[in-house]
């Protein structure tokens, strides 16, 4: 089969590699517990399964897409040997530091301050990847310590330095709607145990 779409068949693969190693790493570490009464491994497995899924379809979708060609070429700034190194740099990271300090998650934190430092370095343009995926970096180590509402505040403001323009005003207004949002759904509606505010407002 011939690939038509570029974006879409690289697009696809990185939704179901990402997908995969949530569902991977939460199945590993965590327990799953029921859709009643949901483990910390349950929704990371639920979302991540979820992306997978479409990361096939999207990934599917490259060998069949009828765009114009000029618009389905991918203009990337990494190669492929970057993605395999940045795979082998989280995986030793993670196992290693599994081993020796019993928490895969200081590796994992390591490993994404190297890559994030080498990206910006080596590969200028794909600043605004890195931004994006640090943002969700942050937001999963901070959740704990400083709470759901600012971690997802933290989210935004990251996640937003990625882009082309950046307007404090706007950045702020997305970022305390979706901390809202997140406490409304997550905490209340769903009732999942997350932490709101930092221990020390308590």
């Amino acid at each position: 089969m011939q690939i038509k779409n570029e974006k879409d068949f690289l697009a696809g693969l990185m939704f179901m590699g990402f997908g995969l190693a949530a569902v991977i790493i939460a199945t590993l570490n965590y327990q799953m517990g029921s859709a009643v009464r949901m483990g910390p491994a349950y929704f990371p497995v639920m979302l991540g399964g979820l992306l997978a899924i479409l990361g096939f379809v999207v990934f599917l979708r490259g060998f069949f897409s009828k765009l114009p060609p000029e618009t389905m070429k991918a203009n990337m700034s990494f190669g492929i040997l970057d993605f395999v190194l940045a795979v082998v740099v989280f995986g030793a990271l993670g196992y290693g530091s599994k081993v020796l300090f019993k928490n895969g998650d200081y590796g994992m934190l390591a490993a994404s301050v190297l890559l994030a430092v080498l990206s910006f370095l080596y590969r200028p343009n794909s600043k605004p990847l890195i931004l994006i995926v640090a943002s969700g970096v942050v937001f999963a180590y901070l959740l704990k310590p400083l709470g759901l509402v600012l971690a997802t505040m933290l989210l935004v403001f990251v996640a937003a330095l990625g882009g082309h323009e950046y307007k404090f005003k706007e950045v702020a207004i997305v970022a305390v709607a979706l901390a809202i949002f997140s406490v409304v759904v997550f905490v209340y509606g769903l009732t999942l145990p997350f932490q709101i505010w930092p221990a020390s407002f308590y």
